[in-house]
């Protein structure tokens, strides 16, 4: 993904924004007081943590609030058919709180029971019980992987292989048109899928869609599903840091997100029916960062979708890191071995911390956190936005929570076309990428495309 949020004294741990919780790992030390600080052990009372909302998003169900935001995520696939409350209930109680290896066993171990459904299912000829069983089953390796970093076990590849297949078998079952592609990139290729829409016209719009820093496009159905039902085409593909691409295919984030997306755009120019001229680019999440860049140096985009806006994820970072130890930037410029080493002793005594520099360490290509930094600097739109020509849709939720106040600084930026579309907790749709409001993001962002594109 990340999708919880709050108001604004809450400084909630996200999932899918597991940057803007950076700074909690250093616990409440004050820069000017030196790396003795840094070193104190984890705070008891940290906010995400253990969180403090009677919001209806805190749900404090796993003993630790980083996964039961990941857990709400998943549970808000309820409403397009990728799981199931009591399925997701249940896999929560056996997840052992700050335990990576639990939270992959028993996410593995669910989806394997429901795997066994889908088959027993298909050999009885019920081809849609199957395929409805195959796509939570899909969801679940999915989710297993999203809160694992252990990188030497065999079975993280072995998930991400069952994800994909499975996914195809429910989709084959349940009657959409998938079709797997490797788009050439580089030296490799990108992971996609193309889902043809029925309801197209001759020559039809196709959505380009994209996560960001955990989730992957194949559980973003609202959006996937929703333009289908529409007669949208989409092309769901995994860039450099993401999903598949990072699993099996080594690649790590990279700033210039334009060169992940020009050959996918190659790609669905090549794909019968698909209109040229209205190519649109969605990115979720880290990807309301990405999607923009990619969208000044790419002019085939006719309309960029940022969910939620992001002009500088880099500033979002660091304002994360500066609101929990004042100075810290400047210390770990100033001496950054000392903060390394800082750091990675923390990180050892506290799981959460020890998850979130692994993962992030993982999908940047970093080894320590001043290396980390030096690349997160890259990741700033602020002076290639002008160059932004076409429409772009910004959605954001009230309670953003991964990168706050982006969303309006991306909206003030732009010198061309633009929409901010809000959602508020009247809503009840104020987190991060509408999560657990997937019906209603799924209304208004196509009821605006048709009014739109």
């Amino acid at each position: 993904m990340s999708h919880s949020g709050g108001d604004s004294s809450a400084g909630r741990f996200s999932r899918r924004g597991a940057l803007a919780g950076a700074g909690l790992f250093l616990g409440g030390a004050a820069v000017a007081e030196g790396a003795r600080r840094l070193l104190a052990p984890a705070p008891v009372d940290v906010p995400g943590i253990n969180p403090r909302s009677d919001a209806w998003y805190d749900l404090r169900l796993t003993g630790d609030g980083l996964m039961d935001n990941q857990l709400l995520w998943f549970l808000g696939h309820t409403a397009h058919g990728q799981s199931d409350v009591g399925e997701c209930l249940e896999t929560a109680k056996r997840i052992q709180a700050g335990d990576e290896k639990s939270w992959f066993d028993e996410w593995l171990r669910t989806a394997q029971r429901v795997h066994g459904l889908a088959s027993a299912a298909e050999k009885k000829g019920h081809r849609l019980s199957a395929g409805s069983a195959y796509a939570r089953a899909a969801n679940y390796y999915r989710a297993a992987t999203m809160h694992y970093t252990d990188t030497a076990d065999p079975r993280l590849l072995e998930v991400t292989r069952s994800a994909a297949t499975t996914f195809e078998k429910s989709n084959g079952l349940l009657g959409y048109a998938v079709e797997p592609l490797d788009i050439p990139y580089e030296n490799t290729t990108l992971p996609a899928y193309f889902i043809r829409s029925p309801h197209a016209e001759p020559s039809a719009p196709i959505l380009l869609l994209h996560q960001g820093l955990h989730a992957w496009p194949e559980e973003t159905k609202w959006v996937w599903d929703g333009a289908y039902k529409r007669g949208y085409h989409v092309l769901l593909f995994h860039g450099p840091g993401q999903g598949r691409a990072l699993r099996e295919r080594g690649l790590s984030f990279r700033p210039d997100w334009e060169k992940a997306v020009t050959p996918v755009i190659d790609a669905a120019e090549r794909i019968s029916g698909v209109d040229p001229k209205r190519i649109l680019l969605m990115g979720l999440s880290f990807g309301g960062a990405l999607a923009p860049r990619a969208t000044a140096f790419e002019k085939r985009i006719a309309l960029c979708i940022a969910n939620p806006g992001v002009l500088s994820w880099w500033e979002a970072t660091s304002r994360h890191f500066d609101r929990f130890i004042p100075g810290v930037l400047s210390f770990l410029k100033s001496n950054p071995e000392r903060f390394d080493q800082a750091i990675f002793r923390l990180a050892d005594g506290w799981p959460t911390a020890k998850y979130w520099l692994r993962d992030v360490f993982w999908k940047h290509g970093a080894r320590a956190p001043s290396e980390l930094f030096r690349k997160l600097e890259e990741f700033d739109n602020t002076s290639i936005v002008e160059r932004i020509q076409c429409p772009v849709l910004i959605m954001e939720g009230v309670a953003e929570d991964a990168s706050p106040g982006q969303s309006q600084k991306l909206y003030d930026a732009l010198r061309g076309p633009k929409h901010l579309m809000l959602f508020t907790q009247e809503d009840a749709g104020p987190l991060h990428c509408q999560a657990a409001s997937a019906a209603l993001a799924e209304q208004r962002l196509f009821d605006w495309l048709d009014e739109n594109v």
